[in-house]
């Protein structure tokens, strides 16, 4: 006889107040579409330009 073993999946949900909703959804208003570490990026694709194939 087959025992058959059902799979849940378990999401964490943090609780958390209307107000600190909204306050969370205009940081990411004004965060979405910006390049948040402009000078990273400028030295990952520097550093990377300078590569002409990657070891593997």
């Amino acid at each position: 006889m087959k025992t058959e073993k059902s799979t849940t999946k378990v999401s964490k949900v943090i609780s958390m107040s209307a107000k600190t909703k909204e306050k969370i959804a205009a940081v990411e208003n004004t965060i979405q579409g910006k390049e948040l570490f402009t000078d990273k990026v400028a030295l990952a694709k520097k550093a990377l330009s300078e590569l002409k194939s990657l070891p593997i």
